[in-house]
């Protein structure tokens, strides 16, 4: 995630403050508090709302489409909770007079929060099932408008036309436009790269798909992903995936695509060779750095899935020496082992590692450290896998000397929860960690 839009989201939200602080003057400044309280929480989900239509541009400002899941996420709690603040802290002020609406517009206000809680507490309890979700999601633009017309017609102590009131129209109108765009306008206009299915593949518990371009075809980087609609068939809803495969010239691209839900489960049962379908993207920054510095890649189960990528792509590009641990359950059944031990003949630098958990074998941050002859200093980490095994892993290998910054990981989740516990385990590895450095100087000899 980009400190860039970190930033400019903060300097948004707290913008409105030097406009809200002369009211002070004459104004109720716990109810005044409330009102910057609901200002801020319009232009978080005016932001949010934009952020969720995947525009050019928004990777550069504010990190990979992945990241800015996870930041929409956040966005959506810290809104909730200032529009409930909002709620609970009295906003009424003396000696203001409203306009005809603003009696439907305290309703309306009311309606807006209630709905947007529910939807927003259906968004971080992942065992609603997905296309649920995701339909009850797209209500929330509903909801948002309501909170704007509540905005426009409330009683309050500036107008609408005044600079701070324009300005925070500004944002429930980007939230407004991006909803409909994405709701109503987005799906009439062509999007993405045609292609058609060349070849279907399953390979245990994946479905590999081949595809070929109608026209031009997709540009894409070892270990970005893209979205997915079959077109024509009941598989139309786009779905994102890893490319399995390294650029081609003809822009031919693969999928690897894991049976996890009812969507893929169905995509298993139903693609066909010769079917046609749209591919839109490519997004994510999950891709191998230029330079001699030694590499170490991790792939569990279908995380092996990018590694593909990258190591097809050493056969045309100089790197680092790389160390690919494939991380499996049973030795008898690897997707692409054979694929991955012909590249790794074919390059001198790359060495392919299986570690087979049915035979007892774990990947252990000591493991990689011995495998590196014990200096991580230099090393980049990728890796790709469960989210447990990549907190272990990371938390192990920064101890032993691993720069925080060289751990590369993608947040590959369309949903997750709000992470409370996450956070507690986060704060207890950071005093962990110092204790640790603490630790480390004091037992260093003095030169």
């Amino acid at each position: 995630m980009r400190i860039s839009g970190l930033v400019l989201i903060a300097l948004a939200c707290l913008l409105p403050i030097i406009w809200f602080v002369p009211l002070a003057a004459t104004r109720d400044p716990v109810a005044l508090f409330s009102q910057y309280l609901g200002s801020s929480a319009l232009v978080l989900m005016g932001i949010n709302q934009f952020i969720a239509t995947r525009m050019p541009g928004l990777e550069t400002v504010f990190g990979s489409l992945d990241r800015i899941y996870v930041l929409h996420k956040w966005l959506g709690v810290i809104a909730m909770v200032a529009m409930g603040l909002h709620d609970i802290v009295d906003a009424e002020m003396n000696g203001l007079r409203g306009g005809p609406l603003a009696g439907i517009a305290e309703d309306i206000g009311e309606i807006s929060l209630y709905g947007l809680l529910v939807l927003a507490l259906a968004s971080v309890i992942t065992f609603i099932p997905y296309h649920l979700w995701k339909w009850s999601h797209r209500l929330i633009g509903i909801f948002f408008a309501l909170a704007a017309f509540h905005f426009f017609f409330i009683e309050k102590p500036f107008s609408v036309a005044d600079p701070l009131g324009l300005y925070i129209s500004a944002f429930c109108l980007l939230g407004i436009i991006s909803y409909l765009w994405m709701s109503l306008f987005r799906p009439m206009v062509p999007r993405g790269h045609g292609y058609k299915i060349s070849a279907v593949r399953h390979l245990g518990g994946l479905t590999e798909i081949e595809l070929k371009p109608k026209g031009r075809g997709l540009k894409h980087k070892p270990g970005q992903f893209a979205f997915l609609s079959i077109n024509g068939s009941g598989l139309s809803e786009e779905h994102p995936f890893t490319l399995s495969g390294a650029p081609h010239e003809d822009r031919s691209l693969r999928f690897s695509i894991k049976d996890l839900g009812n969507y893929t489960r169905r995509l298993r049962r139903e693609v066909e060779t010769g079917m046609e379908a749209t591919v839109t993207g490519p997004f994510g920054h999950f891709s191998m750095p230029f330079g001699r510095d030694p590499q170490i890649w991790i792939g569990a189960g279908v995380g092996i899935t990018p590694f593909i990528a990258f190591a097809e792509s050493l056969k045309s590009r100089e790197t680092g020496p790389v160390k690919l641990y494939y991380c499996v359950r049973e030795r008898d059944d690897i997707p692409y082992v054979v694929e991955l031990e012909k590249i790794a003949e074919e390059v001198s630098g790359l060495e392919l590692i299986i570690v087979n958990s049915a035979e007892g074998v774990r990947l252990t941050p000591d493991r990689v450290a011995t495998d590196l002859g014990g200096d991580l200093s230099q090393a980049h980490v990728f890796f790709c896998g469960p989210v447990a095994m990549r907190k272990a892993l990371r938390r192990g290998l920064v101890l032993k000397g691993l720069r925080a910054s060289r751990f590369h990981f993608e947040e590959f989740q369309m949903r997750t929860g709000i992470g409370l516990s996450t956070l507690a385990e986060w704060l207890w590895d950071r005093g962990i960690y110092a204790i640790e450095k603490r630790r480390a100087a004091r037992t260093q000899p003095a030169e």
